[in-house]
């Protein structure tokens, strides 16, 4: 399996742009597709740049309906699919960014006309051991500071995210997970792909973890890695540099931590 970072928050010397989003291309030996589309086109721009026929992918994956990982879908003209939570179309304003809109775009409506949409709550196989994990079972509590404050219309609080998912892809040696930004803690996305996919033997796990202070909570993630005997960790997006120091030294000699930039090419 291979993985290209088409849009990310760090950059690299490569002719790549980068963003506060996310947005990757994922090829398995059968299948193409392209999980979240960041903010801009930056996505479509960088794939050009590396060389990456975004024709040949059928199949988009939305993590969850926020700004930064679902905007870049406005870019995409031609029919594909799109498979996502029903309530990534929740409304959703942010409190630490003086009520900024934090929702995607374009509404159920406008996706309806250029994609085949797919909605679903339930865990979803899209390709052979390939799945949406759908809502993710809140095994382990997420403490609220890592979550977004965010309200809807009416003013209510929504940021419990029950639209924030992830992918599973299960090989002959273990299972690989992708976790955007890992709302529903990355510790829950694994749990739910290691049920789906029944295979507790996970080789790689990918994304953001939204994790940016060394606290209590990232202690918790570091131990849960140690613990589950994960493979790798390729840390990005809503991760802090210095958690991302903090994984590599902590799970030294037992985890492999990559950090991502736009523009990263992985195979595993």
């Amino acid at each position: 399996m291979k993985f290209t970072v088409l849009t990310e928050d760090r950059n690299c010397d490569n002719g790549c742009i980068n963003e506060n989003g996310l947005s990757i291309y994922i090829e398995t030996e059968k299948n193409k597709f392209l999980l979240d589309s960041g903010i801009t086109d930056a996505f479509l721009k960088n794939a050009k740049t590396l060389g990456i026929n975004l024709d040949n992918v059928d199949t988009i994956i939305l993590s969850h309906g926020h700004w930064d990982h679902g905007n870049g879908l406005q870019y995409i003209n031609s029919t594909k699919k799109l498979i996502l939570h029903p309530e990534c179309f929740t409304k959703r304003y942010s409190l630490t960014r003086n009520m900024a809109y934090g929702g995607i775009s374009e509404n159920r409506e406008q996706l309806l006309k250029k994609f085949e949409l797919i909605e679903t709550k339930e865990p979803y196989q899209f390709f052979e051991n390939v799945w949406f994990l759908g809502e993710i079972d809140r095994k382990f509590e997420v403490p609220i500071k890592n979550l977004p404050t965010v309200l809807d219309l009416e003013g209510r609080k929504t940021d419990y995210l029950h639209d924030d998912s992830g992918i599973a892809i299960k090989t002959e040696n273990g299972i690989i997970v992708f976790g955007s930004c890992s709302h529903s803690g990355i510790n829950n996305i694994i749990e739910q792909a290691k049920k789906i996919t029944n295979d507790n033997r996970v080789i790689a796990v990918i994304g953001g973890f939204h994790l940016n202070e060394i606290d209590s909570y990232t202690s918790q993630i570091v131990q849960y890695f140690k613990d589950n005997n994960i493979q790798n960790a390729y840390m990005g997006h809503c991760n802090s540099d210095e958690v991302i120091d903090y994984f590599k030294e902590q799970l030294n000699g037992t985890t492999t931590v990559t950090k991502l930039f736009a523009g990263a090419e992985f195979e595993i």
